[in-house]
């Protein structure tokens, strides 16, 4: 009861104090237009935009050998796939694989031109990609220059201008020899090889 007679008097103060707000239809009851300091009308003036504060962001690939790809202007316009792929460094050679789905293939596509070997694994016949495939290049003497396991079919590498050996193994393909081919690798431009297994 009490609360009821408190709530009561506050309205009844709102009410005489002129607390309440005209109701938004009410008219102006005298025909004279409303003065301003200057001569001009006031002008509306828009608020000025508040951007959010960015979240800090960590450091995925700290103390890691593999780092995210530098991203050029245009793979960094924000196409997701250009976040998914690792450049890996080993024995100071570049390379990177993969192309397992079409956002892998277009983000190596994009990514191309920063190689000068580009190596594609497939079915003969059928063109059926192959992902399991050891990598190794060799230089001319037969020593080892790089091997890995590529991730996907496409492989591509960044290597110094030379002659160079390279035999791939598709790993679930043991009944067939490792497949060697030769890659001339010159200042510029990209040397391309594809191995085709039965």
């Amino acid at each position: 009861m009490a609360k009821m007679y408190r709530i009561s008097l506050m309205s009844t103060a709102l009410i005489l104090g002129g607390g309440l707000l005209p109701s938004a239809g009410a008219q102006q009851t005298n025909n004279t237009p409303p003065t301003y300091d200057s001569d001009s009308p006031p002008r509306y003036q828009e608020p000025t935009p508040v951007m959010p504060t960015p979240l800090p962001r960590s450091n995925f690939y700290a103390g890691s050998e593999s780092a995210p790809l530098s991203q050029s202007p245009d793979t960094a316009a924000g196409s997701p796939a250009s976040r998914l792929m690792q450049v890996h460094t080993d024995q100071g050679i570049r390379y990177v694989s993969g192309g397992v789905g079409e956002g892998e293939r277009a983000e190596l596509n994009a990514l191309s031109n920063q190689f000068n070997l580009r190596l594609l694994f497939a079915m003969q016949g059928s063109g059926e990609y192959l992902s399991a495939v050891q990598v190794n290049i060799l230089d001319t003497r037969g020593g080892s220059i790089l091997t890995v396991g590529s991730k996907g079919p496409w492989f591509l590498a960044q290597l110094p201008p030379g002659d160079y050996v390279v035999e791939a193994s598709a790993t679930d393909q043991s009944s067939q020899q490792p497949q060697r081919k030769t890659a001339h690798i010159e200042g510029s431009g990209q040397s391309r090889l594809d191995f085709y297994w039965r």
